[in-house]
């Protein structure tokens, strides 16, 4: 049920040309969340980076990135070449970004950890202004190419399995740490592997992406601050921004804190949790028909509410599998798959009519802003996430380490890990449901400025 200004359709995009335009999106998890399982808990256990600094090293060069996706998006929308407006700006990003991966666990030992916090910030800065490069532009495309709801909920369906395949090779990321040798090695080759694998993908969308039909420049775009103003008044748009926002926060918490849940909480093997995402990303893929059907007869605040509280289900499942057997973790991977995919499905959906219907209604080119400032807004929010885990699994007591070993840790620490990963998490994903139900009181009116 769409309750946007609806867009005069297209002809469909064939299925060739969405398996090349949306394969990026593997790479975009990739660079995501690997780094978000594997990094904090790299920095804490081999680096000998405490907690908080780790958490903190990691969240403070995101926030210069909320002001780099903006800067990307407008350009964009203001470039003329004869490749386009976005792809010149992809290419280079999708090689930043894949050699930022390797680069994340090729840390040159300075011997103090401050500097190694320092020098991995430095990293994260340069890698996140490539990965703007491509994903900015990326979703901006994804609103030109398709017209009309159904039409781009269909794109956005499959960028979520193909994210969904990406989080699969993230979650195998900590088992081909230990194929490949284990310890530092261990990472240092395993980023070689996957830093290919993100800028491989990300350039055959760029390739891909070059004969899909997007819409024309249609005059000069507005100053950045002229739109940062039009964007303000926007109340539809901020809404759902904080939604999103509150989304990857609880994703961010989730991720940084789910390599500490699993060996200290419920003792479960870090090689073996990629079976358990495994399923995750066949319930995400299985269920996006049903999701998609579902959306033709239900509100989207309800599918939102309903996956939600799927996933808060799932939060609460995991309590109970300290020392299980890991066929007992298979179907909770489907259940919480199927959940995030629906509520995924929604959130892109919801943000990809509105800058549709802004477009169709000014006839100004302002979708790179909003895509700018909405992945800001996800890098922000998934940064913060690892500093609320730092900081929190500092204050519990936590002992980092620089051998990679598995320190001994009190009942209390145990228990701060065990409280954001569920607790945390879930009290941020029930208040996201809270400002959806608020997105959807503002009129259809409000959409446009």
């Amino acid at each position: 049920m769409s309750d946007v200004i609806e867009l005069p359709s297209m002809a469909r995009l064939s299925p060739p040309a969405l398996f090349g335009f949306s394969l990026g999106m593997i790479g975009d998890r990739i660079f995501r969340d690997a780094p978000a399982l594997l990094l904090l808990l790299f920095m804490t256990n081999y680096l000998d980076i405490p907690p908080a600094m780790a958490g903190t090293a990691i969240f403070v060069p995101k926030i210069l990135i909320v002001f780099v996706d903006p800067l990307v998006g407008t350009f964009s929308d203001r470039l003329n070449t004869r490749w386009g407006r976005r792809r010149p700006l992809m290419l280079p990003g999708g090689i930043l970004a894949g050699l930022a991966v390797v680069l994340f666990f090729h840390v040159p030992h300075f011997g103090a950890p401050v500097a190694e916090a320092a020098y991995l910030s430095l990293i994260i800065f340069l890698g996140f202004t490539g990965y703007s490069l491509f994903t900015v532009p990326c979703l901006v495309m994804a609103s030109e190419i398709a017209e009309g709801a159904e039409e781009r909920r269909r794109v956005m369906s499959w960028r979520v399995g193909f994210m969904a395949i990406g989080l699969c090779f993230s979650a195998y990321a900590g088992a081909f740490v230990q194929y490949l040798g284990g310890g530092q090695a261990g990472y240092r080759r395993m980023s070689l592997v996957y830093g290919a694998i993100c800028a491989a993908t990300m350039l055959i969308t760029v390739a891909a992406s070059g004969k899909l039909a997007a819409a024309p420049h249609t005059g000069p775009a507005p100053s950045l601050l002229s739109q940062f103003r039009l964007v303000a008044g926007n109340r539809r748009y901020l809404m759902l921004l904080f939604v999103g926002f509150l989304q990857k926060l609880a994703e961010g918490v989730g991720y940084t804190s789910f390599g500490y849940f699993c060996i200290y909480v419920v003792h479960q093997n870090l090689s073996g949790i990629g079976d358990v995402v495994l399923a995750t990303v066949a319930g995400q893929i299985i269920t996006q028909p049903l999701w998609l059907k579902a959306s033709q007869k239900y509100p989207p605040v309800t599918l939102y509410t309903v996956g939600v509280l799927g996933w808060c289900l799932n939060l609460l499942l995991w309590l109970a599998m300290d020392g299980r057997a890991q066929i007992w973790l298979l179907p909770l991977g489907l259940e919480g798959g199927a959940a995030a995919g629906g509520f995924l499905m929604v959130t892109l959906g919801m943000l990809s009519q509105l800058m549709a219907a802004d477009t169709a209604a000014t006839g100004q080119d302002r979708e790179g802003v909003y895509s700018g400032l909405w992945l800001a807004n996800e890098k922000l929010a998934f940064a913060g996430g690892a500093l609320i885990v730092g900081v929190v699994i500092g204050l519990f007591g936590f002992v980092q380490s620089s051998t990679g070993m598995a320190a001994p840790q009190t009942a209390r620490a145990v228990l701060g890990i065990g409280f954001t990963y569920c607790g945390i998490n879930m009290l941020i994903y029930l208040t996201s449901i809270v400002f959806m139900r608020a997105y959807a009181r503002i009129g259809p009116a409000s959409a446009v400025s």
